[in-house]
């Protein structure tokens, strides 16, 4: 990968210093996406995002050494981490999770850490190539990079990039034992899309207002069973991408 193909080339640093939300809407939000509700537009996504996490992160081996939440937000899923210490870090403090404040390069020495987990994130960064080479900096030899991104969406703007199975392997190219799975298929993309237009009408329409629940209960529910139906079409067409890799032995710059 000497040519950086235009869909990972480098764009302009973001600088964020948006200010810190309320505590009581940074617990909601760690709440929700821990434990995801059947009453929340988004619950069919968060739900398989943590189930797949769960499942992964439950699998790690043993150190002693700690978990990176690289791009944290809220920090949601760090109880997921079973008895290791996990150090957030976020561009700003805005989402209250952040331990550490920083950027490229990663403020940590080489090493540092037995796993980094990365979720919905990396699809947003500046450089997502010299993000994947710090992040195997930062892992011990036979540490291990957990990451999801999204697949099937509709990008809010330019700044989302949109990548495919392939290409994450070919971010990861140079990486060990890199395993890809597919969360969940069409019909929980589908409630996606959906639950978030009647999240946004919602907010503009008393009408829809009124009956936001029940549609959103009825939507989650169609739209589970509609997934459960295609499922012959999940590994064509999944929902979002898990990422499991172990820096490589003899990684050389990209």
């Amino acid at each position: 990968m000497g040519t950086v193909e235009p869909k990972f080339a480098p764009r302009p640093p973001t600088k964020l210093n948006r200010p810190i939300l309320p505590d009581n809407e940074i617990t909601r939000i760690r709440v929700e996406r821990l434990h995801p509700r059947v009453t929340q537009w988004d619950y069919l996504h968060l739900e398989g995002l943590r189930r797949e996490l769960d499942a992964v992160l439950g699998r790690l081996p043993s150190s002693n050494h700690p978990v990176l939440d690289l791009f944290c937000g809220t920090k949601p899923y760090s109880e997921l981490v079973r008895s290791r210490q996990v150090w957030g870090i976020d561009c700003d403090r805005h989402f209250g999770g952040a331990d550490v404040l920083g950027a490229l390069p990663l403020p940590f020495r080489d090493g540092a850490f037995a796993a980094v987990m990365c979720t919905q994130a990396l699809h947003l960064v500046d450089d997502p190539v010299a993000t994947i080479r710090d992040m195997g900096r930062v892992l011990r030899h036979d540490g291990h990079a957990v990451v999801t991104i999204p697949h099937l969406f509709i990008a809010e703007g330019d700044f989302e990039r949109h990548w495919s199975r392939e290409d994450l392997q070919r971010l990861f190219w140079d990486w060990d034992d890199v395993q890809i799975r597919g969360i969940d298929g069409p019909g929980v993309a589908l409630a996606f899309m959906a639950g978030r237009l009647t999240m946004l009408a919602a907010r503009r329409w008393r009408a829809v207002r009124l009956c936001y629940v029940p549609i959103v209960v009825i939507m989650n529910g169609a739209c589970s069973l509609l997934d459960w139906l295609l499922r012959p079409l999940h590994r064509r067409f999944p929902h979002s991408l898990l990422l499991l890799a172990r820096p490589g032995a003899n990684r050389s710059p990209t």
